[in-house]
């Protein structure tokens, strides 16, 4: 049992630390053991190390430590692609070594095709626009969303790409680019997920969902049905009647036993389940009307609410307050959605002048407060999946 130990444990850092890639960022997970270790990773250790390289080879390293991480970072690299891809091709050929022989004639043709999509899935999400905001497209990007005053305010300049940020972009310090409703710059795919290519990303997911669940179920079978009747149960005994201590036992044995099958199952088995909770939570954010990068911002306002630094008022016009330059009704007139709610920070230790002629009240929730870019699930899943071209 040694050795499926050393398997599992394996498996198990591969798993851990592809989890705190996936979710360290998640705003709700930023309290929990995910979120801490994110923030060791990223933030606590890199000064150790920086703090260790002063005391003693004064500071001699640093700098070679300083631009490595800058390089991981801050720059497009396929390292992350690589490993993905490592991960799935060696799977492939540990299952086809040692699993081939068992399978049957359907099997047989349906392996290749679905050992073939998170390749085909992959390519498709790494090469395809995100949403690159240009000169040629940029009037098109304004058109795409209306601003929502509260997240995104117009009139907001983009001090690296010098446009007007549409609403719902976000520059991209890593692709030198403003994306179009930026969801987030995944490491996966070495690309940018936003407005145009965020249907090719979930493909990409849900291909690899499927390729792990089809794993997990012919490497199961194999051990089950194979390897352990063949080897260790006791002729015309039917595995439902074993106690289920003796079961596990028997499938611990048969792990270490066909090492590459056993591994297989453990690896597919414990990154699908991070593969689905990943899938999961981003058909929520469609499901709510939001991103990955709005969401970090309604975070803040959580925060700000419970601190009771919000107050909200209704206007009477048919949109918050004009504070641009140009008419937005002018450049987005298709939104179905709008707010006339008005929102002003307001620190309680330091209470200043609210601007009259509004009905003032303080924030208690989050949900009080309006998302003018949550149409409801149908047509969030359109504009995800069918998204205005620029």
């Amino acid at each position: 049992m040694g050795a499926v130990r050393q398997v599992g444990l394996v498996i198990l850092g591969i798993s851990f630390f592809t989890s705190i890639a996936l979710f360290g960022h998640v705003p709700r997970l930023r309290s929990t053991p995910i979120g801490w270790v994110n923030r060791f990773m990223w933030s606590i250790f890199p000064r150790w190390l920086f703090y260790i390289d002063r005391r003693f080879t004064g500071g001699y390293i640093g700098p070679l430590i300083s631009g490595v991480g800058n390089y991981l970072m801050n720059e497009k690299h396929p390292l992350i692609m690589a490993f993905y891809l490592t991960l799935v091709s060696g799977g492939l050929y540990m299952f086809v070594k040692d699993g081939w022989q068992y399978l049957s004639p359907v099997h047989r043709i349906f392996v290749p095709i679905v050992g073939t999509l998170p390749y085909i899935t992959m390519y498709q999400a790494a090469n395809s626009d995100p949403g690159f905001v240009t000169l040629e497209n940029h009037e098109r990007a304004l058109r795409a969303y209306p601003y929502d005053h509260v997240n995104f305010r117009p009139g907001v300049i983009c001090r690296t790409c010098h446009l007007r940020k549409p609403a719902r972009s976000k520059h991209c310090s890593i692709c030198k680019h403003c994306i179009a409703k930026h969801d987030h710059h995944c490491v996966w795919i070495n690309n940018c997920v936003g407005q145009l290519n965020i249907r090719h990303f979930l493909c990409f997911l849900g291909a690899t969902n499927v390729f792990l669940t089809y794993g997990v179920y012919l490497t199961f079978d194999i051990l089950q049905n194979v390897f352990m009747l063949r080897a260790l149960m006791p002729s015309n005994t039917p595995i439902s009647s074993l106690p289920w201590s003796i079961y596990m036992h028997l499938l611990g044995i048969i792990i270490v036993e066909e090492i590459y099958i056993g591994a297989v199952f453990l690896l597919a088995s414990l990154t699908g389940i991070l593969s689905y909770a990943f899938t999961i939570y981003h058909l929520y954010l469609i499901w709510a009307g939001t991103t990955t990068n709005e969401t970090i911002k309604w975070s803040d306002w959580q925060d700000d609410i419970k601190n009771g630094d919000i107050l909200i008022a209704e206007s009477d016009e048919n949109s918050p307050a004009e504070d641009d330059e140009y008419d937005e009704d002018e450049i987005c007139r298709h939104w179905p959605k709008r707010t006339t709610q008005l929102f002003y920070r307001q620190d309680p230790a330091n209470v200043t002048e609210l601007p009259r002629g509004f009905l003032w009240r303080r924030v208690e929730s989050l949900r009080e407060m309006d998302n003018v870019y949550d149409l409801g699930w149908s047509k969030n899943f359109k504009d995800v999946f069918w998204p205005q071209e620029l």
